[in-house]
């Protein structure tokens, strides 16, 4: 797999592929972390996925050779595996635990746009909220995003989503400062979030 796929490094804010652009391979981050977002009509960025290290992005284009759903942006300097879709269907066919993880990985992802297309509905604080769950499942109690970012995750503006987190840290629940937001009291923001 090494000899055919390419090790890439991309500095912040370098686009690694473009939303509607036909694919040709599954991405896999490394070090650093990238931003899948969509571009809407009225120029708002909805930010779909963040990408830590480790996790697959752009996978399910593999699998019916479509086009890439989104633009993947480094949001920090990122290094990423960019491998083939013919060697990802070789190493699927060749490794049923490979096929299932792939699987497994896949239905995950779907399940969390489901859950997202359902939440553009709620309040914007659930959202903000959910988001800032999400994020702390890859992070941790310290979440190294921008309240820009985190807009852009929970589908609002960058000014709701600055409102928002005040409002949060003025009840205790977080604490915010540049580029970084601190959940204090995790449980507090669950209860708002379901």
């Amino acid at each position: 797999m090494a000899s055919f796929s390419h090790e890439r490094v991309y500095a912040k804010g370098e686009v690694i592929f473009h939303e509607g652009r036909p694919s040709d391979s599954v991405w896999l981050t490394i070090e650093g972390r990238v931003h899948l977002l969509h571009h809407q009509a009225e120029g708002r960025v909805q930010a779909s996925c963040v990408m830590t290290p480790g996790e697959t992005f752009c996978c399910l284009p593999a699998l019916d050779q479509g086009i890439y759903p989104a633009t993947a942006v480094a949001a920090t300097q990122a290094r990423v595996l960019q491998v083939p879709h013919h060697l990802f269907q070789e190493m699927m066919k060749s490794s049923p635990g490979l096929l299932q993880q792939t699987l497994c990985v896949f239905t995950g992802r779907l399940r969390q746009v489901e859950a997202k297309g359902c939440m553009i509905h709620d309040p914007v604080e659930r959202r903000v909220a959910q988001a800032l769950l999400a994020l702390r499942k890859k992070f941790g109690d310290s979440i190294p995003l921008t309240r820009q970012e985190i807009a852009e995750l929970a589908g609002t503006t960058v000014e709701t989503a600055i409102r928002t987190i005040s409002r949060f840290q003025q009840e205790g629940w977080v604490r915010s400062s540049r580029g970084k937001v601190q959940l204090l009291q995790p449980d507090s923001l669950s209860r708002l979030s379901s």
